[in-house]
């Protein structure tokens, strides 16, 4: 073989090898990207625990109530929740299999209730009923522990008040990842 075909054929395979490795950088750079998008979408769910109140009768004690809100600003509905919350200094855990986006609450039954949570109605029904809703903020013995969910996607995300929200390792989250359709 020449020195001329050597070269052309050396040429070709660095052009090889460097088309290759800029494949390989730019797929750990779009598998950064997703992954970067993904926790900002999942950062766009957050809980905590509030008193709601009738603002016709505030003093009205038999509307008064305690509730845990879930707020999903994502595009997708989430599934899979699960939250720890302390209630009048108790941990009590709620599950439900699915919250839509928007602001979503549960109002907590004290204990001897057949039921501990009520199930997920949309917060704008309190605004509807003239009732307000005011966070926790202080209080410990009314706050957060935990929430779980899996996003629109199949990844199951834990947020814990010091660390923020992130993705579970190996936890199955009961939801199967559906395959992509097969095109022939």
């Amino acid at each position: 073989m020449s020195n001329e075909a050597l070269a052309t054929w050396g040429g070709v395979l660095v052009t090889l090898v460097i088309s290759i490795w800029s494949l390989v950088v730019a797929k750990r750079a779009q598998r950064a990207a997703d992954d970067d998008r993904n926790a900002r979408e999942a950062a766009r769910v957050s809980a905590w625990v509030a008193a709601v109140w009738s603002q016709r009768d505030p003093d009205d004690i038999s509307e008064k109530s305690n509730v845990l809100v879930i707020r999903n600003a994502s595009d997708a509905a989430i599934h899979d929740i699960e939250a720890s919350a302390e209630m009048n200094g108790k941990t009590t855990t709620f599950t439900a299999n699915i919250c839509p986006p928007g602001e979503s609450y549960a109002r907590w039954n004290p204990p001897g209730s057949k039921f501990t949570w009520q199930l997920l109605a949309s917060c704008a029904e309190l605004t509807r009923t003239d009732h307000g809703i005011n966070p926790y903020s202080r209080n410990t013995k009314w706050q957060l522990r935990t929430l779980k969910f899996t996003d629109a996607l199949g990844t199951r995300w834990e947020y814990v008040p010091a660390r923020g929200v992130v993705p579970v390792p190996n936890e199955a989250s009961g939801r199967r990842k559906v395959p992509a359709p097969v095109t022939r």
